[in-house]
């Protein structure tokens, strides 16, 4: 296979088991898909592609499905993937968890700590997690769900939701300060602030902090990573002297709130 001898079948399994994967061709999982998305990029047929790499059509479309020889997709990689060449491997940040559970990652013990400092014991934790180092009076784990249970007497509620499902998260934080279920809602998320909700709901009645520099989340084994985007505290019910305060201990470029 290293001298340029075997099946593409075998070549894509040797890729797949290698974690080997080429850039600079077009996008696709297995080289396979990558070659029939570069041919479809270049605005070529099939027939134009065997004339330049003097092979047959029959091969090109056996090349297209994973099959044929490695000898024919080098020659057709010579004439249309001249710039391939092999793909940096992603760097073990954000996606650690090789689980299903792609949202289990939890907030640092540090920052918990400061958030109890100021604003007292955290009632509620709507979107627990067995491993999760938050403590809460109640914690809300799955199957019950924390989007549609009630948050009714909590005093503080610690949010830092699913990403996946941000916005739904940030408006039932919204619809339980706003109805009198939480007296404070303390939310840990993204830093995105072109949502509808944001920008209706959020912006101008709560307090908005930009966290500084990056916060590094924990794995379930109490790994830390640092998130590829940068964080920010949403709170609402909150008095500014205990804003004053936390910002002491978490730097952070607070909004003006003007409600």
């Amino acid at each position: 296979m290293e001298r340029g001898v075997g099946s593409v079948e075998n070549l894509i399994s040797i890729m797949a088991a290698l974690d080997f994967h080429l850039s600079g061709l077009a996008r696709g999982a297995r080289i396979d898909e990558q070659l029939r998305n570069r041919r479809a990029h270049l605005g070529l047929s099939q027939a134009d592609v065997a004339e330049m790499a003097g092979i047959s059509r029959k091969t090109v479309a056996a090349l297209e499905c994973g099959r044929g020889s490695v000898a024919s997709l080098l020659a057709v990689l010579g004439t249309i993937g001249s710039k391939a060449r092999k793909a940096e491997p992603v760097r073990p940040s954000w996606a650690f968890d090789r689980s299903l559970e792609r949202d289990k990652r939890f907030t640092p013990p540090w920052f918990l700590e400061h958030v109890e400092t100021i604003f007292g014991p955290i009632c509620l934790d709507p979107c627990g997690h067995e491993l999760s180092p938050v403590v809460a009076k109640r914690r809300i784990i799955l199957p019950e769900d924390g989007l549609v249970a009630s948050w009714a007497g909590s005093k503080l509620v610690f949010v830092n939701p699913p990403f996946s499902a941000l916005v739904k998260w940030l408006n039932r934080a919204i619809d339980a300060w706003e109805s009198g279920e939480a007296e404070t809602v303390f939310l840990l998320i993204p830093a995105r602030t072109d949502s509808g909700t944001f920008q209706d709901r959020v912006a101008s009645r709560a307090d908005v902090g930009l966290i500084r520099g990056r916060m590094r989340f924990l794995s379930a084994e109490g790994v830390g990573h640092p998130a590829p985007f940068s964080m920010m505290s949403v709170i609402f019910g909150a008095e500014s002297d205990r804003i004053k305060r936390f910002n002491e201990l978490v730097p952070s470029a607070w909004l003006p709130r003007t409600i």
